[in-house]
């Protein structure tokens, strides 16, 4: 999956937070973009199966709903290592983690999870889905 798939899913993850779904408006609004390419891109993410779309809600499959859940760990990882191995200063993580979880293969995550010792909670408080139950 190619990293502006992986930004749109976890927004919409993250927006359908607390209503169970989110709209074209609001992912418009998160990206500040044009609905029409919100749109060209949630056919799309439908026809991967990542997403369903009923009316005007927009939703995260069961597919979307653990991929989004698998980049957002691996985001989380990164942010654990940076500031906890590298030391940097866990207000400024956010944007290099953001770079690197597009980048980070299964076999990278697989070996950075295991230096790590599998946290199950990020630097900011987040959970690391993909460590809870280890």
């Amino acid at each position: 999956m190619n990293s502006i798939r992986q930004d749109y899913i976890q927004a919409i993850y993250r927006l359908s937070k607390d209503k169970g779904y989110t709209n074209n408006k609001s992912i418009s609004e998160y990206f500040s973009i044009s609905r029409p390419s919100v749109s060209e891109m949630i056919k799309k993410l439908i026809d991967d199966g990542l997403v369903i779309q009923e009316k005007n809600k927009i939703f995260l499959s069961e597919l979307g709903d653990k991929s989004a859940k698998e980049v957002l760990s691996k985001h989380r990882i990164w942010e654990c290592f940076l500031v906890d191995v590298l030391g940097i200063d866990g207000s400024i993580v956010h944007d290099q983690s953001d770079l690197l979880e597009h980048v980070t293969s299964e076999e990278m995550f697989a070996a950075l999870n295991k230096f790590l010792n599998y946290p199950k909670i990020s630097p900011k408080g987040k959970r690391i889905y993909t460590n809870e139950n280890k």
